[in-house]
């Protein structure tokens, strides 16, 4: 009796331990499904177009390959941008299988109309990750940029989030953005998201074409330029090259970019190369109205000088930073100017308050974006320098004549 009790205790431990190993309910074959690496969605007379950029596997990984596009773009239309992805498949041969998606891109009409309905679906949908990079196709619509034949990479997707991904960290005045910090920035009252915009430079039809990698200068090329800003859901303006770069440096994203400045009492410029930044926004609650002040500190090297200034004397290495100081907070200052002229906080003046006032928020968060400029704004920049390069002064200085 014993001995069967045992053979029984025996059987269901077995089954309780092998059950969950019988296989995912919801497998997929390879054979039976296309990747889908870049996504765009653009309005439509009703509703959404969704465009839909996938590989063809055998190409990529062909060494010599055969002629064929390395990816295709299938495009759908639907009242709901779910609806036009399952027509999809009336297209394609096989499902479009999401989860590894490298860019989603939205067109400017249909960020001008509204952004979250094109990403409800995409963050309810269990296909799809959140590390993919979001952009705004900027004077033109999604799926014209999916439509790019690139020079290098094989994958325009890869292209665009690989470029995104390194202008991001060299340059500062683009920014990298997922799908739960966007959500994340819809959803926090005093901040509202900025998306980086990608246009096209050059002729839009040659550039779907293979003639677009045949020449040296491509005739037509992508570039990201400029950053959308969002209120409530809705595209209201964009930040120019200089704007895009202080939003960052106030973000405290920035990881390294290159300043131009004048040359300290001579004509010709001189270039910064940061290599470290920082930044707190420090909430002072000693009134009734609060004020706020934002540190920015800055470690730069000299990477390139047309002055002919001794850089190896403190008294000119000092006057090099005041500038550096000088510009930057030009910089800053005219981000908060565009800021309050746009009357939307993309800055994260109202999230500040928030978490810091909660007191003088609750007075002032009713029709913040108005009521921001009444809250004053005080900027403390410091500019360090620690090299000037291999050299202490320049060898121009030296040239004979």
């Amino acid at each position: 009796m014993i001995h069967s009790a045992y053979i029984w205790r025996t059987v269901a431990i077995w089954l309780m331990v092998t059950l969950p190993l019988t296989g995912c309910w919801d497998r997929r074959e390879v054979n039976d499904m296309v990747i889908a690496v870049a996504m765009g969605v653009d309005r439509a007379e009703e509703g959404y177009t969704v465009s839909a950029q996938v590989v063809d596997p055998a190409e990529i990984a062909s060494k010599k390959g055969s002629g064929r596009a390395p990816v295709t773009v299938y495009k759908e239309r639907g009242k709901t941008v779910f609806e036009a992805v399952r027509r999809m498949t009336t297209m394609s041969a096989r499902k479009i299988y999401f989860s590894h998606l490298r860019m989603f891109l939205i067109g400017e009409e249909a960020a001008r109309q509204g952004i979250g309905h094109a990403i409800e679906f995409i963050s309810r949908d269990h296909e799809f990750r959140t590390d993919f990079y979001i952009a705004i196709a900027r004077e033109s619509r999604a799926e014209e940029i999916l439509n790019d034949y690139p020079a290098i990479e094989k994958i325009p997707a890869d292209k665009m989030f690989s470029s995104l991904e390194m202008s991001s960290k060299s340059w500062a005045a683009t920014g990298t953005v997922k799908l739960d910090e966007l959500i994340s920035d819809l959803m926090t009252a005093g901040k509202t998201p900025v998306i980086t915009g990608i246009r096209y430079l050059g002729d839009i039809e040659e550039g779907k074409t293979r003639k677009n990698v045949q020449a040296t200068e491509s005739p037509a090329q992508l570039k990201y330029d400029g950053m959308a800003v969002i209120r409530k859901d809705k595209l209201v303006g964009w930040l120019d090259e200089e704007e895009s770069k202080g939003y960052n440096y106030i973000k405290g994203s920035v990881r390294s970019t290159v300043g131009v400045i004048p040359c300290p009492g001579e004509e010709g410029n001189l270039a910064l190369e940061n290599i470290r930044t920082s930044s707190r926004v420090h909430v002072n609650r000693g009134s009734r109205t609060p004020k706020i002040n934002i540190h920015v500190k800055v470690i730069a090297n000299i990477g390139e000088t047309q002055c002919k200034g001794n850089l190896a004397d403190p008294a000119v290495f000092r006057d090099v930073e005041k500038i550096g100081e000088e510009r930057l907070a030009f910089i800053l200052e005219k981000t908060l100017k565009k800021a309050h002229d746009v009357k939307t906080d993309f800055i994260g003046l109202g999230a500040a308050l928030h978490r810091s006032a909660p007191g003088a928020w609750a007075r002032l968060k009713s029709h913040w974006p108005e009521r921001m400029d009444s809250v004053p704004v005080h900027f403390h920049v410091d500019v360090k320098l620690r090299l000037s390069g291999k050299t202490k002064g320049t060898f121009l200085e030296k040239v004979k004549e």
